[in-house]
């Protein structure tokens, strides 16, 4: 929801097991640009939360406080960049985990991601699976009813142009994740929840 100072609330959801994740540095790049354009942006790291697998079933406070946490983020943002790597030619199982509790939304006045711009960014080993991902993550977002944001980025051979931080080094990837945390604010605040509707009806 918009905070308390007006600003849009951005939540970036990503990263891997792995130390240096590039798909957590992409995020990285496109929330810092989603913040300088004006919003409130949240990170949250995949690896910190440390997510239990989803149970169909399970009352969320079975759950610890990693699932409560992403599950009020979900709840609370106005929109949402997802960034994941690209495993064996689709999104990586820790991404899909993490997307299935928002289950956890379906009550809700607004369900699952209602009304949310819903940016998409993968990296990848190889040439092809990030594009992959982001599309297996495309038809996720669409069954969660939000609107994928026109523009999704897509780092392959992300191990050639990122650091061992995970941070995206390369100038030209860099400007498109900036652009994809920009167009995601600028989006998110001229999209009314009836506009979002018309547009996923006509999609």
């Amino acid at each position: 929801m918009t905070s308390k100072d007006g600003k849009l609330k951005v939540v970036g959801i990503g990263g891997t097991l792995r130390e240096g994740s590039s798909s957590l540095g992409a995020l990285r790049r496109a929330l810092g640009a989603a913040r300088d354009s004006g919003a409130e942006a949240e990170l949250l790291d995949l690896k910190e939360l440390d997510l239990p697998m989803y149970e169909p079933g399970r009352p969320l406070e079975g759950y610890g406080e990693g699932v409560g946490r992403l599950v009020e983020a979900m709840r609370g943002a106005d929109a949402l960049i997802l960034s994941t790597a690209a495993y064996h030619g689709t999104l990586a199982g820790i991404t899909k985990n993490a997307l299935d509790f928002a289950q956890f939304l379906g009550g809700d006045e607004r369900p699952y991601f209602d009304g949310k711009v819903v940016g998409l960014i993968s990296t990848a080993g190889g040439e092809m699976a990030g594009s992959n991902a982001n599309g297996a993550m495309v038809h996720v977002v669409h069954a969660l009813r939000g609107t994928v944001a026109p523009l999704m980025v897509s780092v392959p051979r992300a191990w050639k142009f990122s650091d061992g931080d995970g941070n995206i080094t390369d100038d030209g990837y860099g400007e498109k994740l900036e652009g994809l945390g920009r167009l995601v604010v600028d989006l998110a605040s001229r999209l009314t929840p009836e506009e979002d509707r018309v547009l996923r009806a006509s999609a």
